[in-house]
């Protein structure tokens, strides 16, 4: 282990990411929504592309936070460069980042249009289906009264 992952603690060790689609539909936000809404996710774009990072502490990382699988850790370990490590890089700078549902939120709205984002979510809840049944109702009984 190197001087610099002692400093931080292996941070590389405790977390794994990997590329998800772009979202370009209510769906398709509502299912990253939902990955956020799960103790330590987070979800970042990066030049564009969009990725999702899992907070999960590696199972060789020892309570000293060294590899107790050195010799035989695998090829992505072996290949890591600690020069441009979560510690010594320091900001990533995304285009953008989400640690909560309610930011993700926030951009799909702005992405897809308030009313567009609305229309969809109501439709995804079942919400329009009950103001129509209501106006049909009231439909029947003005009928009635005529």
């Amino acid at each position: 282990m190197r001087k610099t992952c002692a400093k931080c603690g292996a941070k590389c060790c405790t977390y794994f990411c990997f590329e998800i689609d772009e979202p370009t539909d209510y769906d398709e936000f509502e299912d990253i929504r939902w990955f956020l809404l799960h103790h330590d996710v987070s979800v970042h774009v990066d030049d564009g592309d969009w990725f999702i990072s899992i907070g999960n502490r590696c199972r060789m990382l020892g309570l000293d936070n060294e590899c107790m699988a050195y010799e035989t850790r695998p090829t992505i370990c072996r290949t890591y460069n600690p020069a441009k490590c979560d510690h010594t890089d320091g900001d990533y700078g995304y285009d953008a980042e989400f640690t909560t549902a309610e930011e993700l939120e926030a951009y799909a709205r702005k992405t897809l249009g308030a009313r567009k984002f609305d229309r969809a979510r109501a439709k995804a809840w079942g919400l329009t289906d009950k103001k129509k049944k209501k106006k049909k109702k009231k439909s029947k009984k003005r009928k009635g009264k005529a």
